[in-house]
């Protein structure tokens, strides 16, 4: 980890459209693409310039922290490449289709030869999850497979009358990549073989299915692999999963909405753990706009959790800074980031307000720079 929280710059991806939603906030000025930010001792940020693209509002870095991509969440989706300097500035090297609409997630295989992209997409026949090559240069080439998500459960009305793809996770030890879809409720497993012309493979048999309506949206692994922890966005849960058998096993399933909360009240957001692994930290949003952070117990279950007000509106991703002293919390509604101080002995937040203003903040990471 960075030892100093000076030596690193933010990139903040964002919507550049204003969200038509009754609690969305209009920003002084719309987003124009994504913002580069340089973080200070105190872990506010301070604005540096925005490299001009329509919704860049996933970043992935690559292991090497050369490169970072984004999913530009438009109808018409797209991926884009950049490179990133040590000094932390990043240019534009090319964009891509994304086989879909409305790209929403993407992340790269552990090897680093593909860009796996979840094409969300509001409409039937635009969403699926798609298989991108990386070249050598960071350059991203034309998709080599697709698989659409078609079918929805159907039981939540506007939400799950198609399939609606909303991450990919590959496991820890890269074999595996689970592809979330939130209008079919259920998480599909895909064997990786990087030496294949087309290295996806769907295996059924190790799908996961949740309940209907849940409308399962992001997923993290522990570090060894043993479990995994998915929210479910509808639902407003938190499911467990054991990964020690032939196949996944359901073993908790967490509520994170108040007591007697609504299902209009219910909208799960974030998922990630702290920087040791220690505790799960996730978002609820709509009325009540909370993080909760809860310590995951030996059987890998997480205990009763902290609440704490997010800072804002529709708080959608979280991130650490490298020295994991810091956590942030892009609030989409409000067009800030809030800031917390993060203490990894007790699992405790202290709010520290505003670390940046910026319209529409989808989501946020950390590049670290070499000293001049």
């Amino acid at each position: 980890m960075a030892q100093n929280s000076e030596d690193q710059i933010a990139l903040v991806g964002t919507w550049t459209s204003v969200p038509d939603a009754p609690a969305a906030e209009k920003p002084a000025q719309p987003s124009e693409g994504l913002y580069r930010l340089k973080l200070n001792r105190d872990g506010t940020l301070t604005p540096l310039d925005v490299v001009k693209m329509k919704s860049p509002s996933w970043l992935v870095k690559s292991a090497d922290g050369r490169f970072l991509y984004t999913t530009n969440e438009e109808k018409a989706g797209s991926v884009t490449a950049l490179s990133v300097a040590a000094d932390g500035t990043v240019k534009v090297i090319n964009t891509v289709t994304s086989h879909g609409d409305e790209p929403t997630h993407a992340t790269l295989s552990p090897d680093g030869r593909y860009l796996l992209v979840a094409n969300y997409s509001g409409n039937k026949g635009g969403a699926g999850i798609a298989v991108l090559p990386v070249n050598q240069d960071g350059s991203l080439g034309a998709p080599v497979q697709h698989f659409p998500f078609a079918e929805g459960s159907g039981v939540v009305d506007e939400r799950q009358e198609s399939g609606h793809a909303h991450s990919v996770t590959f496991t820890p030890d890269g074999k595996t990549l689970y592809a979330a879809d939130l209008g079919g409720d259920k998480l599909y497993a895909y064997r990786y073989d990087a030496h294949s012309a087309t290295p996806l493979q769907p295996d059924p048999a190790r799908d996961m299915t949740f309940s209907p309506g849940a409308g399962p949206r992001h997923m993290v692994f522990s570090a060894d692999g043993h479990y995994a922890w998915v929210i479910a966005e509808m639902a407003a849960v938190v499911e467990t999963w054991r990964f020690t058998g032939e196949k996944p096993e359901r073993i908790a399933s967490t509520d994170i909405a108040p007591d007697n909360a609504t299902a209009d009240q219910r909208s799960g957001g974030a998922i990630m753990l702290s920087p040791q692994g220690k505790f799960l930290i996730v978002s609820n949003r709509v009325s009540h706009n909370h993080l909760l952070v809860f310590r995951i117990g030996r059987d890998g279950k997480p205990e009763a959790p902290i609440r704490y007000p997010a800072g804002g509106i529709e708080p959608r991703a979280l991130s650490f800074d490298a020295t994991g002293r810091y956590l942030y919390v892009t609030n989409v509604f409000t067009n800030a980031i809030s800031l917390f101080s993060f203490d990894e002995e007790s699992g405790e937040l202290e709010a520290k307000g505003k670390a940046a203003e910026i319209a529409t903040p989808t989501d946020i990471k950390f590049v670290t720079t070499e000293r001049p």
